[in-house]
Protein backbone atom coordinates (compact mmCIF):
# COMPACT_ATOMS: atom_id res chain seq x y z
CA UNK A 1 0.00 0.00 0.00
CA UNK A 2 1.37 3.38 -0.99
CA UNK A 3 1.43 6.13 1.67
CA UNK A 4 0.65 9.71 0.77
CA UNK A 5 1.70 12.88 2.53
CA UNK A 6 -0.79 15.62 3.26
CA UNK A 7 0.91 18.74 1.85
CA UNK A 8 -0.93 20.91 4.41
CA UNK A 9 1.01 19.22 7.21
CA UNK A 10 4.47 19.89 5.81
CA UNK A 11 6.19 22.71 7.66
CA UNK A 12 8.10 24.83 5.20
CA UNK A 13 9.39 27.38 7.70
CA UNK A 14 10.94 26.43 11.04
CA UNK A 15 8.95 27.40 14.14
CA UNK A 16 9.51 30.81 15.68
CA UNK A 17 9.50 31.88 19.31
CA UNK A 18 6.70 34.32 20.06
CA UNK A 19 7.03 36.42 23.21
CA UNK A 20 4.73 39.08 24.64
CA UNK A 21 6.74 41.80 26.38
CA UNK A 22 4.82 44.75 27.80
CA UNK A 23 1.89 43.86 25.49
CA UNK A 24 4.12 43.95 22.36
CA UNK A 25 4.63 40.77 20.32
CA UNK A 26 8.24 39.81 19.57
CA UNK A 27 9.08 37.01 17.19
CA UNK A 28 12.47 35.37 17.22
CA UNK A 29 13.92 33.52 14.24
CA UNK A 30 14.51 29.80 14.45
CA UNK A 31 17.93 29.29 16.06
CA UNK A 32 21.00 28.27 14.09
CA UNK A 33 22.73 24.96 14.70
CA UNK A 34 25.52 26.70 16.63
CA UNK A 35 22.94 28.57 18.74
CA UNK A 36 21.27 25.26 19.61
CA UNK A 37 24.59 23.58 20.44
CA UNK A 38 25.63 26.42 22.78
CA UNK A 39 22.20 26.45 24.43
CA UNK A 40 22.31 22.70 25.02
CA UNK A 41 25.81 22.82 26.46
CA UNK A 42 24.97 25.66 28.88
CA UNK A 43 21.82 23.83 29.94
CA UNK A 44 23.79 20.62 30.53
CA UNK A 45 26.44 22.37 32.66
CA UNK A 46 23.79 23.94 34.87
CA UNK A 47 21.66 20.77 34.97
CA UNK A 48 24.54 18.66 36.26
CA UNK A 49 25.42 21.27 38.88
CA UNK A 50 21.82 21.85 40.04
CA UNK A 51 20.77 18.22 40.48
CA UNK A 52 19.44 17.77 44.00
CA UNK A 53 19.37 21.53 44.63
CA UNK A 54 16.44 23.94 44.95
CA UNK A 55 17.06 25.71 41.63
CA UNK A 56 16.26 24.23 38.22
CA UNK A 57 17.43 25.01 34.69
CA UNK A 58 15.15 25.11 31.66
CA UNK A 59 15.62 25.80 27.98
CA UNK A 60 13.08 27.74 25.95
CA UNK A 61 10.26 27.68 28.51
CA UNK A 62 7.49 30.18 29.15
CA UNK A 63 8.18 32.65 31.93
CA UNK A 64 5.21 34.75 33.03
CA UNK A 65 6.91 37.67 34.72
CA UNK A 66 4.04 40.11 35.39
CA UNK A 67 1.03 39.02 37.47
CA UNK A 68 -0.79 42.23 36.45
CA UNK A 69 -0.50 41.22 32.78
CA UNK A 70 -0.85 37.43 32.87
CA UNK A 71 -0.44 36.93 29.11
CA UNK A 72 2.92 38.74 29.00
CA UNK A 73 5.72 36.20 28.86
CA UNK A 74 9.27 35.67 27.76
CA UNK A 75 10.95 32.56 26.45
CA UNK A 76 14.62 32.76 27.46
CA UNK A 77 17.12 30.46 25.78
CA UNK A 78 18.19 29.22 29.22
CA UNK A 79 16.76 30.24 32.60
CA UNK A 80 17.65 29.30 36.17
CA UNK A 81 14.57 29.35 38.39
CA UNK A 82 14.92 29.03 42.14
CA UNK A 83 11.37 29.25 43.49
CA UNK A 84 9.78 25.81 43.04
CA UNK A 85 6.34 27.03 44.11
CA UNK A 86 6.15 29.29 41.03
CA UNK A 87 6.01 26.41 38.52
CA UNK A 88 2.72 25.58 36.83
CA UNK A 89 2.08 23.14 33.96
CA UNK A 90 2.38 25.85 31.27
CA UNK A 91 5.39 27.71 32.65
CA UNK A 92 7.06 29.62 35.45
CA UNK A 93 5.21 32.47 37.15
CA UNK A 94 7.96 34.61 38.58
CA UNK A 95 11.37 36.07 37.89
CA UNK A 96 14.27 33.74 37.05
CA UNK A 97 17.49 34.18 39.02
CA UNK A 98 19.70 33.92 35.92
CA UNK A 99 18.87 34.19 32.23
CA UNK A 100 21.08 33.33 29.27
CA UNK A 101 20.26 34.69 25.81
CA UNK A 102 22.23 33.66 22.73
CA UNK A 103 22.28 36.31 20.03
CA UNK A 104 20.72 35.64 16.64
CA UNK A 105 19.34 37.88 13.90
CA UNK A 106 17.26 39.79 16.46
CA UNK A 107 20.29 41.01 18.43
CA UNK A 108 18.68 44.33 19.35
CA UNK A 109 15.94 42.50 21.26
CA UNK A 110 18.44 40.68 23.51
CA UNK A 111 20.80 43.63 23.90
CA UNK A 112 18.09 46.30 24.25
CA UNK A 113 14.51 45.23 24.93
CA UNK A 114 15.23 42.14 27.00
CA UNK A 115 18.20 43.72 28.75
CA UNK A 116 15.97 46.55 29.96
CA UNK A 117 13.11 44.19 30.87
CA UNK A 118 15.32 41.78 32.83
CA UNK A 119 16.90 44.69 34.67
CA UNK A 120 13.46 46.18 35.48
CA UNK A 121 11.89 42.94 36.72
CA UNK A 122 14.93 42.04 38.84
CA UNK A 123 16.71 39.12 37.12
CA UNK A 124 19.84 38.87 39.30
CA UNK A 125 22.17 37.79 36.52
CA UNK A 126 21.99 38.04 32.73
CA UNK A 127 24.39 36.49 30.22
CA UNK A 128 24.45 37.61 26.60
CA UNK A 129 26.30 35.11 24.42
CA UNK A 130 27.58 36.07 20.99
CA UNK A 131 28.05 32.89 18.91
CA UNK A 132 29.91 34.82 16.21
CA UNK A 133 32.73 35.97 18.50
CA UNK A 134 32.38 33.08 21.01
CA UNK A 135 32.04 35.58 23.82
CA UNK A 136 29.88 36.09 26.90
CA UNK A 137 28.97 39.35 28.63
CA UNK A 138 27.94 38.61 32.21
CA UNK A 139 25.80 41.22 33.94
CA UNK A 140 24.72 41.30 37.57
CA UNK A 141 22.03 43.43 39.15
CA UNK A 142 23.45 46.07 41.50
CA UNK A 143 21.04 48.58 43.06
CA UNK A 144 18.47 47.86 40.36
CA UNK A 145 20.87 48.36 37.40
CA UNK A 146 22.94 45.90 35.44
CA UNK A 147 26.69 46.11 35.88
CA UNK A 148 29.06 44.26 33.56
CA UNK A 149 30.83 41.75 35.80
CA UNK A 150 32.80 39.83 33.16
CA UNK A 151 33.35 39.87 29.43
CA UNK A 152 34.98 36.61 28.39
CA UNK A 153 35.96 35.23 25.01
CA UNK A 154 36.86 31.70 24.01
CA UNK A 155 40.33 31.38 22.50
CA UNK A 156 42.02 28.39 20.98
CA UNK A 157 45.26 27.19 22.59
CA UNK A 158 47.25 28.67 19.68
CA UNK A 159 45.60 32.07 20.29
CA UNK A 160 46.38 31.91 24.00
CA UNK A 161 50.06 31.20 23.25
CA UNK A 162 50.21 34.46 21.29
CA UNK A 163 48.88 36.54 24.20
CA UNK A 164 51.45 38.74 25.90
CA UNK A 165 49.92 38.16 29.34
CA UNK A 166 48.62 34.60 29.22
CA UNK A 167 48.04 34.41 32.97
CA UNK A 168 45.30 37.06 32.66
CA UNK A 169 43.24 35.03 30.19
CA UNK A 170 40.12 33.66 31.87
CA UNK A 171 39.07 30.31 30.37
CA UNK A 172 35.96 29.88 32.56
CA UNK A 173 32.81 31.73 33.47
CA UNK A 174 31.45 31.58 37.01
CA UNK A 175 27.84 32.50 37.75
CA UNK A 176 27.75 35.03 40.58
CA UNK A 177 24.77 33.19 42.08
CA UNK A 178 26.76 29.91 42.12
CA UNK A 179 30.36 30.94 42.98
CA UNK A 180 31.49 27.31 43.25
CA UNK A 181 30.56 26.55 39.61
CA UNK A 182 33.16 27.19 36.93
CA UNK A 183 32.01 26.48 33.38
CA UNK A 184 34.91 26.11 30.96
CA UNK A 185 34.50 28.20 27.82
CA UNK A 186 35.78 25.21 25.85
CA UNK A 187 32.74 23.23 27.09
CA UNK A 188 30.45 25.93 25.71
CA UNK A 189 32.16 26.88 22.45
CA UNK A 190 34.70 24.10 21.68
CA UNK A 191 34.24 21.47 19.01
Amino acid sequence: MKKTVNQDLIITNPPRKIELIDDIVYMSPAPSLKHNRIMGRINTAFDIYLRGKKCSVYMVSNVYYNPDKPKNHIIPDVAIMCEPDKFKPNGYYGVPSLIVEILSNNRKDDIGTKFELYERIGVKEYWIIDPISDSINQYILVDGKYKLLEAVIYLLDTDIEELEEQEEYKAVITPSIFPDLDIALSEIFGD
